[in-house]
């Protein structure tokens, strides 16, 4: 008799333990959807690399990205019809204080553009933008950068309303490590430069992939590299 009642045990507590799960499943989703209804965007601090960092997770108005102004040679908007990224505000944005590292708007729905990188129009050289992939709660300009594929056009326009398009030419995820090392092409390295030597570039770069906690950022970055075409 023994033997023959273990089958409905074992069944029964499969059946306890699938009930259990989800139980927890339910139990999460619902505190993950609360914490979306109730949390107000706004202003928090975020470390990245012990660094502090103020994130501004507010949504950008219509009459923002409207009244949002530059100097005429300046970069002031950023489109990428595939991404639905329409006339985003670029930032102008330096290096974080007393580092190396590239510094990011405060808002995750701007980019950033380095002033130390050439100007859209140059001719020659690289535009370097960057921008959030996201906030603690909120997705940020750049969630889906490494979505584009060689060929999608990205627009840039300046201050003056002239208009450039460039195409992109490469795109791919790299761990920090890899980013860093001074022979990688694709690297951090050569990120002022033109994927074409002949054609003025557009570069990118966002954080991706798993939060490492004991360094405070991310363990890759979205390196996408672009040519204007008109």
């Amino acid at each position: 008799m023994i033997v023959k009642n273990k089958p409905k045990k074992i069944r029964k507590l499969i059946f306890w333990l699938l009930v259990c799960g989800w139980v927890g499943l339910l139990g999460y989703s619902a505190v993950y959807i609360y914490k979306k209804i109730t949390h107000k965007p706004g202003i928090t601090t975020v470390q990245i690399n012990g660094i502090d960092v103020t994130v501004d997770e507010t949504p950008i108005t219509k009459e923002q990205i409207q009244e949002y102004n530059v100097p005429p040679t300046h970069p002031r908007y950023l489109s990428i019809p595939k991404l639905s990224i329409n006339n985003a505000r670029i930032k102008q944005i330096g290096l974080l204080k007393n580092t190396n590292q590239l510094d990011a708007p405060v808002s995750i729905f701007d980019a950033g553009w380095y002033t130390g990188s050439v100007k859209p129009g140059n001719g020659s050289g690289a535009v370097l933008i960057d921008g959030h992939n996201g906030g603690p709660n909120y997705d940020g300009i750049f969630k889906k950068l490494n979505q584009l594929s060689v060929g999608d056009q990205i627009i840039i326009e300046r201050g003056d309303g002239q208009k450039f398009t460039y195409e992109v030419r490469d795109n791919r995820d790299m761990l920090v490590d890899e980013i860093n090392d001074a022979n990688n092409p694709y690297g951090m390295s050569t990120i002022l430069s033109s994927h074409d030597d002949s054609k003025e570039g557009l570069n990118i770069i966002t954080c991706v992939g798993d939060w490492l906690q004991s360094d405070q950022t991310y363990n890759k970055r979205t390196m996408l590299r672009a040519v204007r075409i008109q």
